[in-house]
């Protein structure tokens, strides 16, 4: 039975330069480590200032595997845009999540808890550095 790898990432839009910040969650079910990096700035400009790998629940992990499914279904309006930018990625499948997507929305916030019980402010103290 082949593992199962899932990265959720984050990008948070056209905003100026400073303020610009997109990271990445690569869990893996075979090792039960998630990789975690946080980028600020755009593209070529780019610098990473956190890269570090926790371990986490494998059981829960494969919970919210079963779930994914779900986000295709749960989409009302495809036609909206802006906002900032949500994926999960199964096994190299991307998912993109749709601003109004309230589902997919809070199966990718499951996926920050299951790295880190408290994420957003682990982000944000970092990026505030």
């Amino acid at each position: 039975m082949k593992a199962n790898t899932i990265i959720v990432s984050f990008n948070n839009g056209s905003v100026p330069p400073q303020y610009a910040y997109r990271y990445q969650i690569v869990f893996s079910e075979q090792d039960g480590n998630a990789d975690l990096k946080l980028f600020r700035g755009y593209d070529a400009d780019e610098k990473m200032i956190v890269s570090e790998q926790r371990k986490f629940n494998t059981e829960i992990f494969l919970q919210l595997l079963s779930l994914i499914s779900k986000i295709e279904d749960s989409v009302k309006d495809p036609a909206m845009v802006g906002g900032s930018q949500r994926m999960i990625e199964v096994n190299a499948r991307k998912i993109m999540i749709e601003p109004n997507d309230d589902f997919g929305i809070s199966l990718f916030n499951r996926f920050l808890y299951l790295y880190h019980p408290d994420f957003i402010n682990q982000i944000n103290s970092n990026l505030n550095l």
